[in-house]
């Protein structure tokens, strides 16, 4: 929790929508962000290992990326799990969501504007298996299959 990451957004658009909200995670902005958050069905967890990530992942419906990030690979990991990503439209989420199929974009940074999206999302069924195919094209074994096809030109 670091100002880049726009948490502070995400706390204020969810107060003002009083939806559920779980914050993965610590830093500098902590205090603060707890300070600021009004409602009680926002919560935060602090540090989560690993193994209780997946936990996290495979319960949520959707994973809010309010910040501007080169390529996002929470983004690219929530949709591993069939999580549909509600992100900033621009930077790395440009090339990892499709907008209206793996996730929703809002425009701005604005609490408005991340709203919209989130009213937007709420009217959207998500296809958990059209995420996860998404999501695939980032795996492991593609960048290998694809990196030794450009070496082997």
């Amino acid at each position: 929790m670091v100002p880049y990451k726009r948490v502070d957004l995400v706390v204020e658009a969810f107060n003002r929508l009083n939806l559920p909200l779980v914050i993965v995670g610590t830093g500098s902005e902590e205090q603060k962000l707890k300070r600021q958050s009004k409602s009680k069905k926002i919560k935060f967890v602090g540090f989560v290992p690993e193994n209780e990530l997946t936990d996290y992942y495979q319960h949520a419906k959707a994973f809010v990326m309010p910040q501007l990030e080169d390529f996002g690979i929470a983004a690219v990991e929530a949709q591993s799990f069939g999580v549909p990503v509600i992100a900033y439209k621009a930077g790395g989420a440009l090339d990892t969501v499709v907008d209206g199929v793996t996730g929703i974009f809002f425009d701005d940074q604005t609490v408005e504007s991340l709203r919209e999206a989130v009213a937007k999302f709420e009217k959207i069924d998500f296809e958990k298996y059209a995420i996860i195919k998404n999501a695939d094209q980032f795996s492991e074994s593609v960048f290998r299959q694809k990196l030794l096809k450009l070496i082997n030109l």
